[in-house]
């Protein structure tokens, strides 16, 4: 697929002496994983357990990249400067100096630059290196429906997209399965949340894939039954394949969303 720009991406730099341990107490995943060569995928969550932003981290040199959602940027930027007090951390809007893009071509992935950064995509090997530059690429530009596709053909939600702030919970978003959290680490906000219920042997709500006979309708429109009984909702989708959050505890046989019947996959 070529370079892949991702005009929707942001990029914050965090540095200081206490940088670890902060992102430590905060996010859902475990930072002493986190290298120059090893990125991690990771979510900040409110007390309640529940999603408010998601985010890859990656180090180098002597600060920590966080890659984001354009929407999100600003929200972060204050959440984590609430939530830092007196520690001796750093934080700066840096996406005026950085572009954020998708590259699957192996060649230019093999090594970083002081102007560019490359690492493999954590939530899934299909989804490419994830590249931070300066310098303009001149690979081919890829096509962004068929990244899409592969994204929500392999059940990997887009936080911003797919989840819904101080509302969606990760588990039933299977983020645990994409590498976005560790239940090894310490505390974190929303910890206790997410350990209770990953001891639930079934959750009321989870995320399915799904293929319709035509394209799919809008994100949020509601998955109904053949009986009109609402059964969940449709998010992200790309033609006939799409995810919806669907309740466990109801029949996925004969489903429509606006009109168009359904199946899981």
């Amino acid at each position: 697929m070529g370079y892949i720009p991702l005009a929707n991406r942001s990029l914050i730099s965090l540095y200081g002496p206490d940088t670890r341990d902060f992102l430590q107490g905060v996010i859902t995943n475990d930072i002493n994983k986190l290298s120059s060569q090893q990125a991690i995928y990771s979510l900040l969550l409110n007390p309640q357990g529940k999603y408010l932003y998601d985010f890859f981290l990656i180090e180098h040199d002597k600060y920590i990249y966080l890659e984001c959602e354009n929407a999100h940027l600003q929200q972060i930027i204050e959440k984590l400067d609430l939530l830092k007090t007196y520690l001796r951390v750093r934080i700066k809007d840096i996406s005026s100096l950085y572009k954020v893009g998708v590259l699957f071509d192996a060649k230019l992935a093999k090594c970083s630059s002081k102007s560019q950064v490359i690492f493999q995509d954590p939530r899934h090997k299909l989804l490419g290196m994830r590249i931070i530059h300066e310098d303009e690429i001149k690979e081919p530009v890829g096509d962004f429906i068929q990244y899409e596709k592969v994204r929500i053909k392999n059940l990997v939600p887009d936080g911003a997209k797919d989840m819904v702030q101080n509302s969606s919970f990760p588990l039933q978003y299977l983020i645990d399965k994409i590498n976005g959290i560790s239940f090894n680490k310490g505390c974190y906000i929303g910890q206790e949340v997410v350990n209770r219920m990953s001891r639930q042997e079934k959750f009321r709500r989870k995320l399915y894939l799904v293929k319709g006979k035509n394209a799919l309708p809008n994100i949020g429109t509601k998955v109904i039954s053949e009986h009109n009984e609402e059964v969940g909702e449709l998010r992200s989708s790309v033609d006939n394949i799409g995810l919806a959050l669907l309740n466990t505890g109801k029949s996925h046989a004969n489903l429509y969303v606006g009109g168009v019947s359904i199946k899981t996959l």
